[in-house]
């Protein structure tokens, strides 16, 4: 059995405590809410049973935490950043309204199960529960959606060091270590990808995502559809009057620069991608 990569277990590492980061958020949302829900609770006559109190903020916490790794892929697959943000908005928001539903259906069946003894929900008390809390719900997500468009890089800067040095490269019987280092600039041709390297090109049998997701962030940016390039390797980048830009190499290799990917190269060097 092949172990997982590093790019793999730091990933699976970061969900893993974001989940926790997510069932202490909707632990403490829940809690500021529910002075309210008690105050209301007695306006209309019902004295609340404290243990049954609590198990709905742990049940609520628990929900919360199960979906965190739905709203974690939303993020990482929808990032908000750069001068194109109402895409990845709107891809969020979706996701966010679908799930919102599912969570309310959710709590609601572990309330007739657990506090009525029942199998399922009166389908009125779930058309109450919706009515009073879809659009709490979907806020109290796109609350945790925005902090993680800041814990997720900070997660990833983090596990820098776990990212390979090098890489094995398979094609056919031959084998090739490639120096990381060395890597200029990496393109896709057709199920294959090339590795440029000092002149010479690698051939490996791989998807470029799952190439990418071998590569550490930080030194491997996409600058378009079918190309990634070496941070450290670039020396010029030369803006288009269409948005779209050149990227040169120390070696004079002159690259396309997709406008869709501008910011991401911007952000890795540090600097302005238009320069």
């Amino acid at each position: 059995m092949t172990p997982p990569s590093p790019a793999t277990s730091a990933r699976n590492l970061s969900v893993v405590r974001l989940t926790g980061v997510g069932f202490l958020y909707w632990l403490a949302f829940m809690s500021v809410l529910e002075p309210g829900n008690l105050a209301h609770a007695l306006a209309a006559g019902f004295h609340p049973h404290w243990s049954h109190e609590a198990l709905r903020l742990l049940v609520a916490g628990l929900l919360g935490a199960s979906v965190t790794p739905v709203l974690v892929l939303l993020a990482r697959r929808f990032p908000i950043s750069g001068a194109r943000r109402l895409a990845p908005i709107a891809g969020q928001a979706i996701g966010a309204l679908a799930l919102a539903p599912v969570l309310i259906v959710a709590s609601c069946c572990l309330a007739a199960w657990i506090l009525q003894h029942r199998w399922l929900p009166a389908p009125a008390d779930i058309g109450r529960e919706m009515a009073a809390n879809l659009l709490l719900v979907m806020f109290c997500q796109a609350l945790f959606l925005a902090a993680l468009q800041v814990l997720i890089p900070a997660g990833r800067a983090q596990t820098t060091d776990g990212w390979p040095e090098r890489l094995t490269l398979r094609n056919g019987a031959e084998i090739a270590v490639i120096d990381l280092a060395e890597v200029e600039w990496i393109e896709a041709q057709g199920n294959y990808q090339a590795l440029h390297v000092r002149g010479r090109t690698h051939l490996t049998r791989e998807t470029s995502a799952r190439l990418q997701e071998r590569l550490d962030p930080s030194r491997f940016v996409r600058i378009h559809r079918g190309t990634m390039v070496s941070v450290a390797h670039v020396a010029q980048i030369e803006p288009l009057t269409n948005g779209d830009g050149l990227v040169t190499l120390h070696s004079g290799t002159v690259l396309r620069l997709s406008r869709n990917h501008r910011q991401a190269l911007r952000d890795r060097l540090g600097g302005d991608a238009n320069r």
